[in-house]
């Protein structure tokens, strides 16, 4: 539209003479499918489809961005991008709506200007008002639709309701939008010649609104308005009172019957009052069997809503009768519209209200009206008193038989006309559904559900089926994932559905409401919808997709080049199928362009015989000719990507880690790399299998399981599935209730890629395909899950995070999310500025013993919120600087003291004796992911003390304590049998046999108390053998052992290190401790240091050598290694050195490398004994 439009949106408001406000403005106009009359000043709850919703609202794409539930709603659909900035469209239908002009936007602020200043009653509406907010923006002028209205006559006036929507309410089904109707408007002649330009675009019209409210002679029209109204109460009053004490007679025969009533207690002992007195009272009264009276009575008590609407009016007119409040002529016409739209008018009698410009002549006609209806009321009155009079005294039985049986004729004839006429209905709609044609476009957006939309649906149809039958018909044949097994079943309960709503009862019945919710429940399912970020495989972005994944997470290679690897798969897939589809398309449509016939139905035909074998070649032909025409439709090339991509079974992972390390957080990313939807499912505590595979549909409340709820809520049928926690499963090695199932059993199915694809669900009843569903599953303990369902994941280890990868987490990642989360402008260092050392404080001394980084981001909240308020005393000017470092002399007053980690290595000794003879540092793998040193300290008492007996003895004793667990006491006892085994093979060097026999009868007579310090720390495994052997070693030789020192790994009968697990948390819990400057793990565990040190080198950034990865395997195969890059790493970073033992020899030898205290002989080799 040209800039004349604008100056006539912008300027035509303005006072005429007489004061008078007006306003011509553009705005976009919608008209009604029902009969509704929108008045001004009510608010109205219309109900549409999701569709015409969609298409209503897509209008208003542009200044409504911000609204979550219109956004989700026009996810839905694809209405195209052609028409969004179409401003001069000549056509804007449900089907290809576009998006409001300029002009309509400037008209929709104007009146937003207007309506502001006419509710303040200001002079001056300002010269910068307030933006219209996100709903504000929603105002349009709605077209009243006359074609729906009987005996509308032939009026020219083009009378709107300029309306706006203050609500939309999304309850899966239908869309329901709160309505508020402002005021009337005019719409102009398109042949003005102000308008005429205004007029190319059919969607959007020129409005007149006039908001002058002036009323002459007003006291005296609110008082002719008052007096009839009053009148008309009174009758209604006495008509609700008739009715219901005809009801109430009725009632208290039946009671005498023995039969129930339906009538309310109060009027029933009102009624019952009347038993003493005349029998006049009781005789039958035929003011029910009147159709009107039954009308009337039902618009007047049958809703809720219209009776605190009807009390609001009374009230309304009783608070302006009194003295006290004097009406305005803006609560005068308001109480018109009030009137008229709350009491039982017909519509023609509304629309001629609403089209009553004139002030004058609207009262009058609003007097007029209320007396007819008054006459109404007065008519049934007097002459239900004349029938009651004539059938209770003068007419004979055979009379009186005569008018009963005639009231049943009438009413049998009734509801046959009504069976016949939705018979008919139902025939128009099938013969409809099949002259549709097979092209026929759809709207809906893949990523939605494919309802097909019905052109005359009204806004408020109540039939409850036309979603359920244009599903059956029209999606069902086309969904290619359901087998025809499976549709056979759907169409089955569609056909039991429809002979419940033809019985009697009709919706009444319990059956009906069942099935349809079943329906309703497989419609929802987004059947053949796949979501991705690429259009196709064949462009997938892999350089976008790692970005994304290393943009969201810090170091984790090996997780991040699995999900690659995998795209990689779907894009190869991608390339080879576009090529093998170019060589086969064209022989395919060489061989079918000569007998191209095919069905032109596209719906499931209904009727009384099976149709179960037309249904299936229906489908068949109509998938078939969706291949043929692949190169025609440049849309196949999605779907015929989706079909590639099912060739590749998409990954079931479990990622298993200590918690905070991410795990969560990671599936998300996933997510977002791949383009999908995500949903997140806790298995936490689950211990039903119905919650799984879903409940029978024979109990009541009955649901589909979680895995089926989860693609409703995704809209498709490829989302990214994270089953958190899925190691805490109630059932499985703990056991299961043999009444709920076992839902970890349940698991099995939903993560077996070979089974997955027919995920079979008690509810619906039929296999769902769950094969191009990623499902993520997270766990802190594997092992507690059974062995099958183990076996099906494909688990990759989060191990915990060292400090320099925290460090780097929480600079990059952490810190900036506090900053913003904070309340500051901008992530800057202007605001919040931590050095590399103040950082490591907070991980060594605040969150020590972590293995994620949940406390630490809580610790650098903390720190934020600190400073927020330090920089908003500084805006205050409460503080005369702000400065954003933070030291590590802060660190105190904001986070306080630092904890006290409790750990003690062996280097802390006492003043008592040698405290350091019987103590050795070990190594422990906490519950949290964390490592730590753990010391073991021993005390031996000589039971030969004060005896005269030197020799002999019953043997060493060994007393434990500290809360250990059996597995650590079993290894306890094999290293006290080893070294006595040392003892009697005589392996220990001694001066002569005297010494050897010495240390014999010591140990024989020896009381060994071991203590694991931390005695509230329960403590198990087997990996502290070889450190309890030298301990006990350490007490018989009363031998010290360095304390620089710490060493892990379990030792056998023969003296055998063997490896462990944890090694590179072990190893950062002895670097934390600072006193440790060497360490020893088994000689087998070298091999998990080497693949930390490619692991490290790849997070690092740096280009890894494969060739030095077989290089340093193929050298770790000698005893002796050569290749010393793996210590060399770890001795630069953590600055301790890795020592291996491979035999318990080798302890000895590291441990105490400057003494030489076995015997040099070829049998001293342990590994050479055997027990």
């Amino acid at each position: 539209m040209g800039k004349s439009n604008n100056k006539l949106a912008q300027s035509t408001g303005d006072f005429g003479k007489g004061g008078r406000l007006k306003q011509e403005i553009v705005l976009p106009t919608y008209t009604l499918d029902s009969n509704l009359i929108l008045l001004p000043g009510i608010i109205y709850n219309v109900t549409f489809s999701r569709f015409k919703a969609a298409s209503l609202l897509y209008r208003y794409k542009n200044l409504v961005s911000l609204v979550s539930i219109i956004n989700n709603l026009l996810n839905e659909y694809d209405f195209g991008t052609e028409n969004e900035n179409a401003e001069g469209a000549a056509e804007a239908s449900d089907n290809h709506p576009s998006v409001i002009s300029r002009d309509a936007v400037q008209g929709i602020t104007q009146l937003f200007k207007y309506e502001a200043k006419v509710k303040s009653s200001s002079e001056d509406v300002g010269d910068k008002p307030r933006q219209p907010s996100e709903f504000e923006w929603l105002a349009l002028a709605i077209i009243p639709n006359k074609s729906k209205i009987n005996d509308s006559g032939d009026n020219q006036s083009e009378v709107v309701t300029v309306a706006r929507i203050i609500g939309i309410v999304d309850d899966t089904t239908n869309i329901k939008l709160t309505i508020q109707a402002i005021t009337r408007g005019v719409l102009l002649d398109d042949g003005a010649e102000e308008t005429v330009a205004v007029a190319q675009k059919s969607s959007e019209r020129v409005v007149r609104i006039d908001w002058t409210h002036q009323v002459h002679e007003l006291k005296a029209k609110f008082k002719n308005l008052k007096l009839h109204y009053n009148e008309l109460h009174h009758s209604i009053e006495r008509f609700l009172s008739d009715y219901r004490r005809a009801l109430s007679v009725y009632s208290n025969q039946s009671n005498k019957n023995g039969n129930l009533s339906l009538v309310r207690k109060g009027d029933s002992n009102k009624a019952g009052k009347t038993d003493s007195g005349s029998e006049k009272d009781t005789r039958q009264d035929l003011l029910t069997l009147n159709p009107l009276v039954n009308s009337l009575y039902l618009q007047l008590v049958g809703s809720k809503d219209f009776n605190k609407a009807f009390m609001s009016l009374q009230s309304l007119f009783s608070q302006f009768s009194s003295d006290k409040y004097e009406i305005d002529n803006r609560t005068y016409l308001r109480l018109i519209d009030l009137t008229c739209g709350i009491l039982p008018f017909p519509n023609q009698q509304k629309l001629a209200l609403l089209n009553s410009h004139d002030l004058d002549a609207r009262a009058a006609l609003m007097n007029e009206m209320l007396l007819q209806l008054n006459q109404i009321f007065e008519s049934l009155h007097a002459n239900n008193t004349f029938v009651n009079n004539w059938f209770q005294n003068e007419a004979t039985n055979i009379q009186k038989a005569n008018v009963v049986a005639n009231q049943l004729k009438s009413i049998r004839y009734l509801l046959e006309d009504m069976t016949k006429s939705r018979q008919q209905a139902n025939q128009r709609n099938s013969a409809s559904n099949k002259s549709r044609p097979n092209g026929a476009p759809s709207q809906r957006r893949d990523s939605g559900r494919d309802e097909v939309h019905d052109e005359d649906e009204d806004d408020n149809d109540d039939d409850e089926l036309r979603a359920i039958t244009s599903f059956v018909k029209n999606k069902l044949p086309a969904i290619t994932s359901l087998s025809s097994d499976s549709k056979r079943l759907i169409v089955k309960d569609f056909k039991r559905i429809k002979a419940a709503a033809n019985s009697p009862g009709g919706g009444g019945n319990s059956d009906f409401h069942v099935l349809r919710n079943y329906l309703e429940i497989v419609m929802d399912i987004p059947w053949d919808v796949h979501v991705s970020r690429f259009k196709t495989n064949k462009e997938i972005d892999l350089k976008a997709a790692k970005k994304q994944l290393d943009d969201d997470h810090y170091g984790l290679e090996h997780v991040k080049r699995r999900l690659i690897q995998y795209l990689v798969v779907l894009k190869l897939l991608g390339i080879n199928a576009e090529n093998q589809q170019r060589e086969t398309a064209a022989v395919q449509l060489a061989k079918s362009s000569g007998d191209h016939s095919a069905d032109q139905s596209s719906g499931i035909v209904i009727a009384n015989g099976d149709d179960t074998y037309r249904v299936k070649q229906q489908a068949q032909n109509k998938n078939k000719q969706s291949i043929l025409e692949v190169k025609r439709d440049p849309i196949i090339s999605s779907s015929e990507s989706i079909e590639v991509s099912k060739q590749n079974r998409s990954p079931i992972i479990m990622l298993a880690g200590p918690p905070g390390t991410g795990k969560t957080s990671l599936a998300k990313s996933i997510a977002s790399a791949l383009g999908r939807n995500f949903q997140r499912i806790s298995l936490g505590g689950i211990k039903d299998e119905s919650e799984i595979r879903g409940h029978r549909r024979t109990y009541v409340g009955a649901m589909p399981g979680i895995i089926i709820q989860a693609l409703r809520k995704s809209r498709c049928m490829n989302p990214v599935i994270l089953l958190d926690e899925i190691d805490k499963v109630v059932g499985g090695n703990y056991g299961a209730s043999r009444f709920n199932g076992d839902p970890a059993a349940a698991l099995l199915e939903v993560l077996d890629p070979e089974q997955n694809n027919t995920f079979m669900d008690h509810y619906l009843g039929f296999p769902v395909d769950l094969s191009q569903v990623i499902f993520i599953c997270t766990a802190n303990d594997p092992w507690n899950m059974t062995r099958p369902l183990l076996d099906r994941l494909e688990m990759i280890e989060v191990g915990a995070y060292d400090y320099n990868e925290k460090l780097i987490i929480g600079r990059k990642y952490l810190l900036p999310r506090q900053i913003k989360r904070n309340g500051f402008p901008e992530v800057s260092d202007a605001y919040v500025q931590i050095s590399d050392e103040t950082f490591k404080k907070i991980i060594v001394d605040y969150t020590r013993g972590e293995a994620g980084v949940r406390n630490f981001e809580r610790k650098l909240g903390t720190l934020c919120r600190f400073k927020a308020v330090e920089y908003c005393e500084w805006l205050n000017k409460d503080r005369g600087s702000y400065n954003p470092k933070i030291e590590e002399t802060d660190l105190p007053i904001y986070l306080g003291v630092p904890y006290s980690p409790g750990d003690i290595v062996s280097s802390d000794g006492t003043t008592i004796g040698n405290s350091r003879v019987g103590v050795v540092n070990g190594l422990s793998y906490n519950s949290e992911g964390s490592g730590s040193v753990l010391v073991f300290e021993s005390i031996g008492f000589d039971r030969r003390h004060g005896s005269e007996d030197e020799a002999g003895g019953s043997g060493a004793s060994l007393n434990m304590t500290g809360r250990l667990g059996e597995v650590l006491m079993e290894s306890g006892k094999i290293g006290l049998i080893f070294i006595k085994l040392i003892l009697y093979k005589r392996l220990l060097k001694t001066d002569d046999e005297q010494e050897a026999q010495r240390l014999l009868d010591r140990f024989s007579n020896l009381d060994i108390h071991m203590h694991v310090p931390m005695g509230s720390v329960s403590k198990d495994g087997p990996s502290a053998g070889v450190t309890m052997a030298l301990l006990f070693l350490s007490v018989l030789l009363d031998k010290p052992v360095p304390t620089d020192v710490a060493m892990t790994g379990e030792i056998t009968l023969r003296g055998l290190v063997l490896p462990i697990g944890g090694v590179k948390e072990k190893l950062m819990g002895a670097h934390l401790s600072g006193k440790i400057r060497r360490m020893i793990v088994p000689r087998e565990n070298r091999k998990d240091l080497i693949e930390e040190y490619t692991r490290s080198i790849e997070e690092a950034g740096e280009v890894l050598d494969h060739n030095l990865i077989n290089e340093l395997l193929k050298d770790n195969e000698d005893v002796d290694f050569k290749m010393h890059q793996v210590e060399d790493y770890y001795r630069k970073k953590y600055g301790i050195s890795v020592f291996y033992a491979k035999e318990f020899y080798d302890v000895i030898r590291i441990v105490w490398h400057d003494d030489d205290m076995l015997v040099n002989d070829d049998n001293s080799r342990f590994l050479e004994y055997h027990i």
